[in-house]
């Protein structure tokens, strides 16, 4: 497939109640930074997105949120995109249908109909433009604005995971405009493969918290399913963690002493890349090595002979074990 990289101003079309814009299958891209604007929606994405077999379609139709209406500029995408960077609109004076120019907020939804706001700004009175910056992965698939309140969309913050009473792990975090109900705990052993945990959300104010109460043996991986009426399911970025009632698994350095390379066990398969620095007595790191497996050779040829030490960095746990280059 052949992309391009392109600017579209298609302010003329805004007078059309149904103008719309189709993108093709060959698609189009438009670059990082770039303002792509059609019928009065900007998007200046932060990172390059393609858009293919795509429509953008701009109602003057206003619609009913909350208490009050939108303006009367509504513009759908479908298929829907997920969307980093700056959307702004741009509109009428007699758009405004009875919305505060200088109160506005853009709001959007994803494949749902279910509208949620996002933090704008707009410009001095008269610039008819609303716009928010740093969006983040968001999934667009109506946008408009409003000068109603709308629900500012979930938000967690601080998620942590710490051992607990009685061999268990605690998971806590703090959300905003969130209830108990909102989140469910999921676990997995391989950090692919997440099951629901029968783990009650406790809530404090802002503060959650939820207990396993009987960890895996081996590591464990959490995530939160983040859960609003009407809107799809959001996941946490992943947590893991060993079972604090066992013992670490310790990694075995063999031969030691070793002449030419040293072959280390892990003991256990790492989640993630495992970091090893060979330390000298003074403290320097003299090389770095990193892998992915659970048994890996580390060449010593070049290095000089004498004692050492090899820090492992596995994850949230380390070691360090003593090794003699002959």
């Amino acid at each position: 497939m052949r992309s391009i990289s392109i600017i579209l101003c298609l302010a003329g079309l805004t007078t059309a109640a149904h103008a719309q814009l189709f993108t093709g299958s060959t698609g189009l891209t438009v670059k990082s930074g770039t303002a792509f604007s059609t019928q009065g929606l900007v998007l200046s994405p932060s990172a390059d997105i393609t858009l293919q077999n795509n429509t953008i379609s701009q109602s003057a139709t206003p619609l009913t949120v909350g208490s009050g209406a939108t303006i009367a500029n509504v513009y759908t995408i479908a298929p829907a995109i997920t969307f980093s960077g700056t959307a702004g609109i741009r509109y009428a004076a007699g758009e405004l249908n009875g919305n505060q120019e200088n109160t506005l907020s853009l709001i959007k939804s994803g494949a749902t109909t279910t509208f949620t706001s996002v933090t704008s700004s707009t410009g001095s009175t008269g610039t008819y433009y609303v716009s928010a910056t740093g969006l983040n992965n968001v999934l667009l698939n109506r946008v408009t604005a409003t000068s109603t309140s709308v629900p500012l969309p979930i938000l967690y913050h601080h998620l942590i995971v710490t051992a607990g009473s009685s061999c268990s792990l605690q998971l806590s975090w703090s959300a905003d405009d969130a209830i108990a109900s909102n989140f469910t705990i999921e676990r997995s052993a391989d950090g692919k493969s997440f099951q629901p945990l029968t783990a009650a959300v406790m809530q404090a104010g802002k503060q959650f918290t939820a207990t396993d109460a009987a960890p895996l043996q081996g590591r464990n991986f959490y995530r939160l399913a983040i859960r609003e009426m009407g809107e799809p399911t959001l996941y946490s970025t992943i947590l893991t963690s060993g079972n604090p009632c066992l013992a670490p698994v310790q990694a075995n350095v063999y031969p030691n002493p070793a002449k030419e390379s040293i072959t280390v066990d892990l003991g256990i398969a790492p989640s993630g890349k495992v970091t090893m620095d060979l330390i000298d007595l003074s403290g320097k790191v003299v090389r770095t090595f990193q892998t992915i497996k659970q048994v890996s050779t580390l060449d010593l040829q070049h290095i000089a002979a004498g004692s050492y030490f090899l820090s492992i960095q596995n994850g949230q746990s380390a070691q360090q074990l003593k090794v003699i280059k002959l």
